[in-house]
Formats: C-alpha cells, sequence, structure tokens
C-alpha cells in the first residue's frame, strides 16, 4: 500500500511523488533542447526520468507504468512549447478565416500526437525502471537467489 506523503500544504501520493521526481529530472533538459532547436527534440532524458521513476516506485511497491507515463508528461511537456509560436503565427498570415481554421487545428492535433509519443515512452521506460527494480529483488517479488 502506498503512503500519502506531505510537501508543505500539498498531499500527494508516492506515486506523484517519484512522478515529480523523474519528470523534474528531465525538465531541463527537455526544454534546452527545445529551446535550442524547436524542430529536432530528443527525448533521452524523458525516457531516463520515466525509468529513475518506474524504479523508485517499484522499489515501494507502486505502480511503475502510471509513474512513468506521469513522469513523461511532467518532463516532456515542453516539446510542444514550439507549438505555441506556430498558434500565434497563424492569425498574422494574410489567409482566409477557413485556413487558419484548418491550420490551428492541424497544429493542436501535431501537439496530441506529440504527447502522445512522450506519453508511449514515459509508460515503455516506466515499464522498464520496474522490470529493473524486479531483477534487483525489489517490487514485492521474492529473490529467488538464495531464498527459502
Amino acid at each position: 500500500m502506498l503512503n500519502v506523503v506531505q510537501i508543505g500544504p500539498l498531499r500527494m501520493t508516492e506515486t506523484w511523488k517519484y512522478a515529480l521526481i523523474g519528470g523534474l529530472l528531465a525538465l531541463p533538459f527537455t526544454a534546452l533542447a527545445a529551446w535550442r532547436s524547436p524542430e529536432n527534440i530528443s527525448l533521452g532524458m524523458v525516457v531516463v526520468g520515466s525509468a529513475i521513476a518506474g524504479y523508485l516506485i517499484k522499489r515501494r511497491g507502486g505502480n511503475s507504468t502510471a509513474t512513468g507515463l506521469r513522469a513523461a508528461l511532467i518532463g516532456g511537456f515542453p516539446a510542444i512549447w514550439s507549438l505555441s509560436e506556430l498558434i500565434w503565427a497563424v492569425p498574422t498570415t494574410p489567409n482566409p478565416p477557413w485556413f487558419q481554421a484548418v491550420g490551428v487545428a492541424m497544429i493542436l492535433v501535431v501537439g496530441g500526437i506529440i504527447l502522445a509519443v512522450v506519453a508511449v515512452f514515459g509508460v515503455l521506460a516506466g515499464r522498464f525502471g520496474g522490470w529493473l527494480a524486479e531483477r534487483r529483488g525489489h517490487g514485492g517479488t521474492a529473490d529467488a537467489r538464495g531464498s527459502a
């Protein structure tokens, strides 16, 4: 059973606590990548942060998949920052209103696809971190080496 953690005035589950650890670890690296080159963002640190979050929560017997997903959404949020420039550019181009509406809709679809990719990477990395924790004898599984 996971405990509720008190951080200042906030009360959160351990799942969120470890998701924040993994997500905030990845956040500055993703933000730096988005700032340097918005069209070519690497999600490597999102994967690492989600794997760490999955490992940490599985050591406490929690759900590594949900924690990895939450960590990825926190750490990968800067990946959609570059879309805000496109949304603000649409009204400034001299096009008919229907064309501008289609442009905004396409940008929102691309943002959804980016979030879906980040989420899939987070889920897979969180599961990998949980698997790694189980292999090391954590996560409520018995260690098969030398235990009776």
